[in-house]
């Protein structure tokens, strides 16, 4: 075919650039919809917050935070100002208690202590004006009962506390916080009737409370009265898991099922092998008490 006869090419045209997502009429318009949506779902909430309470006060609730809030509660357990002894439950395990004793049997072993609970309660304030602690008591769960039997454990390794201790006797009516009598001159006086603890916003301030009984088994939570905002409210501290707070006076030692006997004597088994984790039963240990001794064999 010569040069002339030839048909020309055709040129195609060039394929339109394509357009950026966010200049698409579509994308403009689902910004539009959320924006507006956003807007009115603000206007409600905000609308709801003013209605109900101010916002500052809102946000702490929201956080779980009050005027007043209980930062930290511990137990004491042995060798500080801990109890007296513990009692663990009759069906606790004894392969785990023979291997080791728990370096807190009350939080570790579900042991109640015996004569004598320490806790240590630290309080934090979160208003810009000073929150005040007027008063704190014990309130029984139910009534107190006989002391609890099962498996004993002796504590003979005592602290001294440098903190403030507020006693209680939580056996006895109408139980109120007492100044520790360490022989000062408050010794023994009721300390909320003298007294009143000011927690100013972010201070810390940790309360030691011993509650006491001699002969019975008693649970209880603490109630604490503070003045904020303007009038005066009721926190409620419980133990770890929203339990109550627990003590038992001391039983007869026959009627406790085990009784493990202190390392400090330095006691060995039957046999006459060396045991750091030696136990008897109560009747053994009633009838070696009775006889004066230290060690059963």
């Amino acid at each position: 075919m010569s040069p002339r006869n030839k048909r020309p090419r055709r040129r195609r045209a060039p394929a339109p650039a394509p357009v950026a997502w966010w200049k698409r009429p579509v994308t403009w318009l689902l910004t539009i919809v959320v924006g507006a949506v956003a807007t009115w779902l603000g206007a409600v909430v905000l609308g709801m917050i003013n209605q109900w309470k101010p916002a500052d006060k809102l946000a702490e609730e929201l956080a779980g935070r009050g005027p007043l809030v209980v930062l930290d509660l511990k137990h004491v357990p042995y060798p500080d100002e801990g109890a007296l002894d513990y009692v663990y439950p009759a069906d606790a395990d004894l392969s785990r208690l023979d291997a080791k004793r728990p370096d807190d049997p009350t939080v570790e072993a579900g042991a109640v202590d015996i004569e004598r609970s320490t806790w240590e309660i630290t309080l934090v304030g979160t208003r810009d004006e000073a929150v005040e602690a007027v008063d704190l008591r014990p309130v029984l769960v139910e009534p107190c009962r006989p002391p609890l039997t099962g498996i004993r454990e002796p504590n003979e390794s005592q602290g001294a506390s440098e903190k403030v201790v507020l006693v209680t006797h939580v056996d006895r009516p109408n139980p109120r916080m007492l100044v520790e009598d360490t022989g000062g001159e408050d010794g023994g006086a009721p300390f909320f009737a003298t007294h009143k603890i000011t927690l100013p916003r972010g201070e810390k301030n940790v309360i030691q409370v011993r509650a006491l009984s001699a002969k019975q088994h008693c649970r209880w939570r603490l109630e604490l009265d503070y003045l904020a905002d303007g009038r005066r409210q009721t926190m409620v501290i419980s133990a770890p898991g929203d339990k109550p707070f627990e003590v038992t006076g001391r039983a007869d030692d026959s009627a406790h099922a085990w009784i493990y006997l202190s390392p400090f004597d330095d006691c060995r088994a039957k046999d006459g092998t060396r045991a750091d984790r030696l136990r008897i039963t109560g009747a053994e240990y009633a009838q070696m008490v009775r006889d004066g001794r230290r060690c059963p064999y």
